[in-house]
């Protein structure tokens, strides 16, 4: 028989634990760890001075709320798992084990004072020189809420929906008991009828107060709207924005929404980026069409900052066969007298000027003078005749084409996608954030702010572990 060592199951033995001996000195625990340690948090701390019984050290429930974000565990049930079988986590709450609804309580309790945190995370990227602000991307994210898109209804849907419950309760309190259907059975499904009718009459309410016939309400989560992600999908979902630097990827400003991205969207942006990073030195800021319109440009003109943001229509305008083809609205030109002259070479007539609103600029309408015998009318038009209506601002739509055709503007550019795009795919992919655990706007920015917490606390460990640990 080998002699092998003994194993036994039933034997007894003690333990002794020191957490502070569990993890090897440059760990990243230890280095979110000593991160927290530097913050202020004196607002959270004064906020607890009227408790009844003992609370959680706030200092140590960050901790680990924040190594857990940052290794992508934001389920607190999750957390409270790791807790207890995790070296890493029982380091940082020195063998303590608050349950989940401890935890859960602590991240919504504290849901004004987050913001303030990411602030001072973000001032100490600055700090280690993780941020030079040469590019600034700026993009957003669907992320799916914590709803069922069924349960979004408009006033239409809804009203079906009421009617049926409603003549369902009328159904079952008129069916007679037996001994297949029970008294207990029968009352089970008139609560379960009645709860239901009362969250639909709830509903009903909330899109009276509403009054547009097309609006959509969740009744799970009536703050989420339904929205169309990127692969075409269309579920009740919060828009999640980020203001990316391009050195290391920190975060600089975040902002949540139930709409989609807009022009009013990249200015807010700038400017948080600016107050939290107490910086105004942006060089280059860049992105996508949907952050663009004709106020935006002009906007672009009166700041310091360089904008790299094409139109909605400036990938159709390169490419060679436009949506008409030749008659496209691109290729309709002014001559040297300004006058507007079609593909076929006519002059079009000028109908009418107006000023634009809240603008310097002026608006234009022009009509081809051409009869029906144009051979290629039906090419141009289905219309009487060619309207066209010229904006004094697409000077301004030109000019952003003009720099982003030019060398330099397409080597700036191309870097948006690699600053801000690969932190989604890691939120998506890696950490598998692909729906929300919160219900509500103000809980769906709390959980955003928190994974981006998370993010840019990886940014240290990877780039500025040694320095943060010597702070």
């Amino acid at each position: 028989m080998p002699n092998f060592r003994e194993y036994n199951r039933s034997q007894m033995s003690f333990l002794f634990l020191t957490p502070d001996k569990l993890l090897e000195e440059t760990h990243p625990a230890r280095i979110i760890d000593k991160i927290v340690e530097t913050l202020d948090l004196q607002k959270i701390i004064d906020s607890y001075k009227n408790e009844g019984n003992v609370p959680y050290n706030p200092k140590m429930q960050l901790k680990v709320l924040f190594y857990a974000y940052y290794i992508g565990a934001m389920s607190c049930r999750k957390i409270w798992d790791n807790l207890q079988y995790r070296a890493d986590f029982i380091f940082l709450s020195g063998n303590q084990v608050p349950n989940f609804r401890t935890i859960n309580d602590f991240r919504k309790r504290h849901i004004d004072l987050i913001p303030d945190l990411f602030s001072q995370i973000v001032h100490l990227c600055c700090e280690l020189e993780m941020v030079d602000f040469q590019y600034l991307a700026i993009d957003g994210q669907k992320i799916k809420a914590n709803a069922n898109f069924r349960n979004s209804k408009n006033k239409e849907r809804l009203e079906k929906s009421l009617k049926r419950v409603k003549e369902g309760l009328k159904k079952l309190v008129e069916k007679e008991v037996n001994e297949d259907f029970t008294d207990e059975i029968k009352k089970k499904r008139e609560e379960k009828l009645r709860f239901k009718e009362k969250k639909l009459e709830e509903l009903k309410k909330t899109l009276d107060e509403i009054n547009d016939k097309n609006a959509n309400v969740n009744s799970t989560d009536k703050e989420a709207v339904v929205m169309k992600h990127k692969d075409g999908r269309s579920m009740p979902s919060y828009n999640h924005i980020s203001s990316v630097d391009g050195q290391f990827g920190v975060t600089v400003a975040v902002k949540t929404k139930d709409s989609c991205d807009c022009s009013e969207d990249l200015f807010d942006l700038v400017e948080k980026s600016k107050e939290n990073t107490k910086n105004n030195e942006i060089k280059n800021v860049l992105a996508d069409p949907s952050f663009v319109d004709y106020p935006a440009l002009e906007k672009m003109e009166e700041m310091k900052e360089n904008f790299f943001v094409p139109d909605k229509r400036f990938e159709v305008t390169e490419k060679e066969e436009t949506s008409k083809g030749k008659y496209d609205k691109s290729n309709f030109k002014f001559n040297d007298k300004g006058d507007l002259i079609c593909p076929e070479g006519k002059k079009m007539d000028h109908k009418w000027t107006k000023k634009i609103n809240d603008s310097k600029y002026e608006e234009r309408l022009f009509e081809c003078s051409c009869s029906r015998d144009c051979p290629n009318r039906e090419m141009c038009t289905k219309s009487e005749k060619r309207k066209i209506v010229v904006d004094g601002r697409e000077v301004l739509r030109e000019k952003m084409r003009d720099k982003l055709r030019s060398d330099n503007g397409r080597e700036i550019y191309i870097k948006r996608q690699g600053i801000v795009e690969p932190g989604h795919g890691n939120d998506q992919k890696n950490k598998g954030w692909i729906q929300h655990n919160l219900r509500g706007t103000a809980k769906a920015t709390l959980e955003f702010l928190l994974v981006r917490i998370g993010d840019n606390l990886g940014k240290i460990v990877k780039y500025r572990g040694n320095e943060a640990l010597a702070i």
